[in-house]
């Protein structure tokens, strides 16, 4: 189990920079190992994640970012969150995405690819691997057929000028999203999540819709531009897990992380080109904002009490 969310923000309608923060923050409640956010900017995509919770992330991410982005909170089961190639987002050189559910033919789907080398040990790479390095000729829908397992996938392109946003859910893991009259866009694991989302934000849905299984979406410009079924992927074993203990990985002493830009040349390298840092919110007073905001008095392990309270009762179906 983890928590993958997403936003397109549109005709100025509200800070995405603040849409990222209260999702991390709310999606902690499906792990906290790691988290991490991604952006379209005018000259690029830009990539930042750490080894802390999405709550002390969401502290560390600057004030500014792009209006389309996607971010993640891990609950480590393949891969040591200690190494920063396992956290997501995950840049698979051309595609950066975040998973939530497991592949098990991960080794299978690298074999796949075409020119491409592995970065960490996470299942989840492989998947965006395929997406961006499959054999050619290979229709998307066919590449997402090839993951054995369970997917909710959120994803961008790292030199998409359209800025461009995508989703995917396969098997087994929720997806929820809601568009705004003005078009902005919202995805998050769980519908009880994104509705604390657009409350917190301000935001009010013209629609909510849990994706089904076996469909992608493609939004730009605040329009989802495309919707289709994509094909199922074969039914195979997952592992269960008992989310009441703390991970073996998690650990630490955090610092900020630095964010990094995506770099074409550098990427056909397999590696990452490093910025100099932005400007980091490390003093952002979250609490502030969410009086300023007339959020309820509720505290973080309230919230996560009465999430898993709505969950057990079906509320919001499939919490995996």
């Amino acid at each position: 189990m983890c928590g993958i969310g997403a936003f397109q923000i549109v005709k100025g309608e509200c800070d995405p920079a603040k849409v990222a923060r209260v999702l991390l923050r709310l999606l902690e409640s499906r792990g906290k190992d790691a988290s991490g956010c991604a952006w379209h900017e005018a000259d690029g995509t830009y990539v930042c994640k750490n080894n802390v919770s999405g709550k002390v992330f969401a502290k560390q991410l600057q004030r500014n970012i792009g209006t389309t982005g996607i971010v993640h909170t891990r609950w480590a089961t393949q891969g040591s969150p200690k190494k920063e190639q396992n956290n997501h987002p995950i840049d698979a050189n051309g595609v950066i995405g975040v998973h939530n559910g497991h592949c098990s033919n991960d080794n299978g789907l690298l074999g796949m690819c075409e020119d491409y080398t592995r970065k960490g040990e996470v299942d989840s790479e492989a998947i965006f691997a395929l997406i961006a390095h499959g054999p050619k000729g290979m229709k998307l829908r066919d590449r997402l057929a090839e993951v054995r397992g369970s997917a909710a996938l959120l994803w961008l392109r790292s030199y998409d000028k359209q800025q461009q946003l995508h989703a995917a859910r396969l098997t087994s893991s929720p997806l929820w999203f809601g568009q705004t009259a003005l078009g902005s866009v919202v995805f998050a694991s769980t519908e009880a999540i994104l509705k604390e989302t657009a409350k917190r934000c301000d935001l009010q849905f013209a629609y909510t819709h849990e994706m089904q299984q076996g469909t992608y979406v493609r939004v730009k410009d605040g329009v989802l531009s495309e919707m289709q079924t994509v094909k199922l992927p074969a039914p195979t074993y997952i592992p269960k897990h008992d989310y009441t203990k703390t991970s073996t990985y998690y650990s630490s002493p955090y610092s900020a992380p630095k964010a990094q830009r995506t770099d074409k040349q550098r990427d056909e390298q397999f590696g990452l080109f490093d910025v100099e840092p932005l400007e980091y919110a490390d003093t952002y007073d979250y609490a502030l904002e969410q009086w300023e905001h007339d959020m309820d008095e509720i505290s973080d392990e309230q919230l996560r009490d009465s999430l898993d309270r709505q969950f057990r009762m079906g509320r919001y179906g499939d919490r995996f």
